[in-house]
Formats: structure tokens, sequence, C-alpha cells
């Protein structure tokens, strides 16, 4: 089958509530899935993110939003150690989502490495080329006068196999949050460009069960950020989470690294908003 993906923009607003709305519907458990509103698609398909679209013969069939949180107080580095002078530079890998149908066809894949070559030229702060930024080739400005140096995400627990997509696309779990009205999150983090450096020779690893979250939070605490994801067998059924004890790699704006154990910063309260499921 030939799939191709595509730079959405402002034009595309009622595409995204509509298949929003259709995948939503769909799940036997929406708990899985944050739908988003329609202020936020808007910001996210102008110039405060990036949205892709992955068609077939025509029709969209999924698709995934990159939000720039710019001085917006939704802004998932606030549940990090990540220097505050740094949040400016965040990006989130937001909402995915595929229609029923078009499940396992490695969809998110596709447009991750989209993605993440377009906001690979975002991080010295300019746009990339015509194509690479622009809306079908045409130049769209950042608008945002900094680099994106770090990519966050969020993915539930009970969707192993989407934090296995992620971790895919180099992002690794550093935390569990409650968003969206409490409902259970991993935080993950990837440094961008350039993805998490090897981890070094001898460094402690471990497994913990997704499943037993309590294991999982206090692991956090303790210093150790993910490492990739095991699964019994090859198929839905119970999952690790591999984990090294170091730090994430944030560095600050002059590149010293945050100290160990500084994993995940103390949990404060922020304005609920929309995010990947």
């Amino acid at each position: 089958m030939t799939f191709d993906v595509r730079r959405l923009g402002p034009g595309d607003l009622e595409l995204l509530l509509g298949l929003q709305e259709r995948i939503a519907s769909a799940l036997p458990d929406p708990g899985i899935f944050q739908t988003s509103t329609p202020e936020f698609i808007a910001y996210c398909l102008a110039d405060g993110g990036r949205c892709y679209g992955v068609l077939h013969h025509g029709e969209t069939v999924a698709y995934r939003i990159v939000y720039f949180p710019r001085d917006r107080p939704f802004n998932l580095a606030k549940d990090s150690a990540l220097p505050s002078e740094e949040h400016a530079a965040v990006g989130h890998w937001d909402t995915v989502a595929v229609l029923p149908g078009w499940r396992g066809h490695r969809l998110a894949r596709l447009m991750n490495a989209r993605a993440l070559a377009d906001v690979a030229d975002l991080a010295g702060g300019t746009d990339g080329a015509d194509g690479a930024d622009g809306v079908d080739g045409t130049d769209a400005a950042d608008g945002s006068g900094t680099g994106i140096r770090h990519l966050f995400a969020t993915s539930s627990p009970l969707n192993p196999h989407g934090v296995r997509t992620l971790s895919e696309a180099g992002f690794q779990p550093i935390g569990i949050v409650r968003k969206f009205g409490g409902k259970l999150r991993f935080l993950l983090y990837r440094p961008n460009p350039q993805g998490w450096p090897p981890a070094p020779a001898g460094t402690p690893e471990r497994t913990v069960p997704f499943q037993d979250t309590g294991a999982l939070e206090e692991a956090f605490r303790d210093g150790w950020t993910g490492a990739g994801i095991d699964f019994d067998f090859d198929g839905p059924g119970p999952a690790r989470l591999r984990m090294h004890r170091r730090p994430p790699p944030f560095g600050d704006a002059r590149g010293r690294p945050v100290p160990d154990g500084a994993a995940q910063a103390p949990q404060r309260p922020i304005p609920e908003q929309e995010s990947q499921a």
C-alpha cells in the first residue's frame, strides 16, 4: 500500500476535528485518548506547531500534532527538571491518532519520521528549506525566535505499544504524571535533534512492569529513566520498562548536565490542556 504524509495548515481544522471525533468514538477505552479543543488544534495548525496527515488514495486516515508551548501555560517541561530558561525551547509530541481500519500499517512511525526531520531543522531557531517546514511547499515562519531543543510527550501505561512507538522515535520515559483530570501518563523526553546519548558502560539497569505504577514512580524519584520496552511475547500483553540509573540529558543553556537524581521535578498544578494520550 502507498501512504503519503502531508503537512497540514489552517484550512484543515475541520478535517482534524472530524477525524478526532471518528477515532475517539471508536475506542473501546476512551481513557487512553485525550481529545483536543478546536482552539488548540487551530494554534498548532498555524504557527504554534506542526500538524501532519497520512493520505491513502486521497483520504486522510491518520494525523499527528506537534505543539510549541512558547509562553503558554501548558508546558510539560514544568513537570521535569529542565531549567526554566529552556522552557521556551520545548516542543510537545502531542496527539497521534489512526482510524481503526488503518491501524497496523506503522502510520505513527511514518509521521514520526517526517515530524522529527522537520523539527530537527528548528533546533537552531530557524525554519528549514521549502517543503520541510512549509505547508505543501510554502514557507511557514516558526515565529518563536527560539530553537526547539527539547521534545516532550505523554503516553498511557495502558498503551505499551504507543510507548514503544515513541521509544523507537527516540523518546524515553523520565517520570509518571497525572494529567487530564487525573489520568496516569508516562512523561517522555527526547533531546532535539541528536536524541539520547548511549548509556555509559556499567550503567545500572533494571526492568519494572508497566502495571506496577507504584514501583515505576519510586524508580523515577530515585533517578532511574527509561531505556526501552520489553514484551513477554509479541502482541498485547504484559510489558516491562527497561530502566537505566542516569538523569535525562537535559543540559542547560550552556550545555551543563542536570545533576544525577534530578530526573523529575516536584509536581505543581498547571492548567489542564490537551496533549498526547
